[in-house]
């Protein structure tokens, strides 16, 4: 099975992170986690639409 997560899978996973950290009720060390892991996210959120958009540019110059 594939590690490499879609970006709906991406924006969802990262939607959860920002409702963990919002609501409060986790511990120092669990809120710093998911903070790097939505840094982490959010550049591979990043990378992967401006390779979509790459691709668009290149359809659409042919």
């Amino acid at each position: 099975m594939s590690t490499v997560k879609n970006y709906n899978e991406m924006q969802n996973e990262l939607n959860q992170i920002i409702d963990d950290l919002q609501s409060g009720n986790i511990d120092v060390d669990n809120a710093m986690t998911k903070y790097d892991r939505g840094q982490l996210l959010i550049k591979d959120i990043s990378d992967y639409l401006k390779k979509a958009e790459n691709k668009i540019t290149n359809i659409k110059n042919k």
